[in-house]
């Protein structure tokens, strides 16, 4: 069913691989970190998020069903890495062979051959969710009976047991930051214990939630922290062929037309879908013409004394009324499926990967989602390869809750919420994951960061360094998956330790790392060598893993306004341009990442997140590129740029500066984000192509065709001295490098003389 789905900020996308030359600029803040970490701060919605979604999706890794299939077995053995490729393929036959009486022989088989049979008549989607879960579950019954040499055997118990559960029209809701989303998956994978709490049904072997209860709608809402998994299906064809008379062993093999889910593909045909998001490399077109740009923007008080007139109230209606008529229509399955993964991802904390499917025609796809990329199997024929869909359904039955993806550490059941210690390291950690300060990741790929208050009497009790300042008492975990080929964030820090010991506009503006652990084996290129998608020699390039960083906790510089917000957006650019100086470059100056603390009545700036950051003495080393896109230099958003070939200055991170402060004051009134009529809100819906010609339609408009809240009247007026130098930088012949000294002092200092 089609879903409302949520908004973001992109990140900017990786470069093409493909093109040549000497790459002057680190690639970073791919395509996959789509949906911003920071909902609350940049004022975004989850219930529009198709087109960023949909950029995570479209350039799946493929693999061959069996070798699909062959992992997923070895997985729930427990000994996956010790395997090897011929044992491997011994468990896929020795799981077909054991599968495939239920396939051929008895009442059971005949049973399951009805519903698919019913399957292939029916031909109106909704009305095939039935006899699929009859189908499905019927065989799940028979199959807690099947024993697999290395496979565990099936165990009575309601809370890992699991079964397929018709969920369409039911919504799962899930709170993102104070954002709710509202999805309807077809079907959902729950545990029997779920099941039988949402249908209140009795808690019997026999029980009707087996038969028939699962195959309608439940009576109450599920959570995303008991989904396992979900199918979507679709059906665009109106008659499939029946099952055969008999089932063997053999790979039906699928026509190329059908072996993958090709959602571009797919969209070019004509299929009904989301608005075509734009690709990172510059393409024809964005989200929005210059002219809707120009006409999302908010009059200052000078112009509406002059007459220049607002958006009339029919125009905002109509434009309202086209949104809702985009969001009305079904995403496409590929979309929808990948907003189904980001929501198990956010509803549990470091979750390792996200197993689903999608159901097309007589095809079920398996879909693999972790922080890396996305990958798909080639499709499985359920029909007339029933063994092989047996076996997959084998493979759901006897996996455990880390196998689905879900982090033991954190979570030892879904939806724990408690005191853990972290193996190996002797430190506790009270996580309150249900803080309303929870800030939450939400995507598919990249960092997937999630900040949230955490208690440690361990870390507690350290001694603390001389040089922080901050006096908080309370402390704040970031789960994040960095790239395993980057310089840690805490190798960055202790760099810009050293220099804040010797320069004073450093010292008490950085973030003060308390605790920090890496943990092993979470590598994403695991599951890529294990598929053949990757060889040893490369398997880091590109790979993620798992980090927790513990901090003392800070304040987001958009709580404050008036002098108190300058003040605090001054230090802290004065502590980037130290740092600079040193050889640390940040490189991703947003809203997000710009913090403050108390200190005797006064608040000091922080410069935050530094695991985008490099040292000087570093050559480029990632797949991305840095910068979070509606900050980011219009220069560093040109075609040359995204494929790398354009070196990141400092002139660039200090522009970032300035349309951050720029950000604040429109968007902002006092310490609260705008409820409505928020400038530059489609930015957040902007590729790089887009949101340079974005901020190239301000340039020609001028800052008099907006203006800021009444908080932020002071820093408005800097604002507009700083853009007389950034427009000084791009001239007709194209952008004008300066030394990072007379950059600082063009569009930073001197703007600043008498605010000082």
């Amino acid at each position: 069913m089609a879903d409302n789905a949520g908004a973001t900020v992109l990140k900017t996308p990786p470069r093409n691989p493909a093109l040549s030359g000497e790459v002057k600029s680190t690639p970073l803040a791919a395509s996959s970190a789509v949906v911003s970490e920071h909902i609350s701060t940049v004022g975004v919605q989850v219930n529009n998020a198709r087109p960023w979604i949909a950029r995570d999706v479209e350039k799946f890794e493929k693999c061959g069903a069996d070798t699909m299939l062959q992992e997923l077995l070895a997985i729930c053995t427990g000994f996956s890495q010790s395997l090897s490729v011929s044992e491997k393929s011994t468990l896929l036959e020795n799981s077909l062979e054991a599968v495939l009486p239920i396939c051929n022989v008895g009442a059971v088989a005949q049973e399951i051959k009805e519903h698919l049979t019913n399957f292939c008549d029916i031909e109106h989607e909704t009305s095939t969710y039935d006899p699929f879960v009859r189908a499905a579950n019927r065989a799940l019954r028979e199959l807690s009976n099947v024993k697999v040499p290395r496979i565990p055997a099936f165990k009575v118990d309601d809370k890992t047991d699991i079964l397929l559960h018709v969920n369409d029209p039911m919504p799962i809701y899930q709170d993102h930051q104070g954002k709710q989303s509202e999805r309807k998956p077809d079907i959902v994978v729950v545990s029997r214990e779920t099941a039988l709490s949402a249908t209140k049904a009795h808690q019997t072997q026999e029980s009707p939630v087996l038969t028939e209860t699962a195959c309608k709608a439940p009576k109450e809402n599920f959570q995303w922290t008991d989904v396992r998994s979900t199918l979507e299906l679709k059906r665009p064809r109106r008659s499939l062929a029946h099952p055969p008379a008999a089932y063997n062993t053999n790979y039906v093999v699928p026509t190329p037309s059908v072996q993958y889910m090709e959602y571009r593909k797919d969209n070019r045909k004509g299929t009904n879908g989301p608005a075509q998001p734009t690709r990172s490399t510059p393409v024809a077109g964005s989200s929005q013409n210059p002219h809707e740009a120009s006409n999302e923007l908010r009059p200052s008080s000078q112009q509406r004394s002059k007459g220049i007139k607002r958006k009339r109230a029919n125009d905002d209606e109509n434009e309202t009324e086209d949104k809702e008529k985009e969001l009305a229509k079904p995403p496409h399955p590929v979309v929808q499926n990948g907003l189904y993964a980001t929501e198990m991802f956010a509803a549990h904390i470091a979750r390792q990967h996200v197993i689903s499917f999608i159901v097309n025609n007589d095809n079920i796809y398996v879909w693999f989602f972790d922080r890396e990329n996305t990958i798909q199997s080639a499709a499985i024929n359920f029909i007339q390869d029933l063994p092989r869909f047996l076996v997959l359904l084998l493979i759901m039955q006897r996996m455990r809750y880390e196998h689905w993806g879900l982090n033991r550490v954190f979570e030892p059941e879904p939806g724990f919420s408690g005191k853990v210690m972290v193996e190996d390291t002797g430190i506790d950690l009270e996580l309150d994951v249900k803080s309303d300060e929870r800030v939450t990741h939400f995507g598919i790929r990249g960092r997937a960061t999630t900040v949230f208050p955490v208690k440690s009497k361990a870390l507690s009790e350290r001694p603390r360094d001389r040089h922080f300042l901050n006096e908080c008492p309370e402390l704040v975990a970031k789960l994040y998956w960095p790239e395993e080929t980057r310089q840690s964030e805490p190798d960055i820090l202790a760099e810009v330790y050293k220099i804040a010991q010797t320069d004073p506009d450093v010292q008490g503006h950085v973030p003060e790392l308390v605790w920090f652990h890496k943990f092993k084996g979470t590598s994403t290129s695991k599951i890529r060598i294990a598929l053949g998608l990757k060889d040893a020699e490369q398997a880091e390039q590109g790979s993620r893993t798992l980090y927790i960083i513990v901090f003392r906790k800070l304040i987001p510089i958009t709580t404050l306004s008036g002098k108190d917000l300058l003040d605090a957006w001054w230090q802290i650019v004065k502590c980037h341009r130290a740092l600079w100086k040193g050889g640390v470059l940040h490189r991703d100056v947003s809203p997000s990442n710009l913090m403050v603390y108390r200190l005797r009545g006064k608040f000091i700036g922080v410069l935050n997140d530094y695991d985008l950051s490099s040292l000087k003495r570093d050559g480029p080393s990632s797949l991305e590129r840095t910068g979070t896109v509606p900050f980011m230099a219009v220069h560093l958003l040109t075609v040359e740029a995204i494929a790398g070939k354009v070196e990141h200055l400092y002139a660039h991170d200090a522009e970032s500066f300035i349309w951050v402060l720029m950000w604040v004051c429109l968007r902002y009134e006092g310490s609260k984000l705008l409820s409505k009529n928020r400038p530059l809100e489609h930015w957040l819906k902007l590729d790089a192509h887009g949101c340079r010609q974005a901020k190239n339609e301000i340039s020609r408009l001028g800052l008099a065709a907006v203006g800021p809240s009444r908080s932020h009247e002071v820093s408005w007026e800097v604002v507009q001295k700083c853009f007389m130098g950034v427009h000084l930088l791009y001239t007709p012949l194209g952008y004008r490098k300066v030394d990072d000294k007379s950059a600082f002092e063009l569009l930073l200092e001197e703007p600043m003389q008498g605010y000082l």
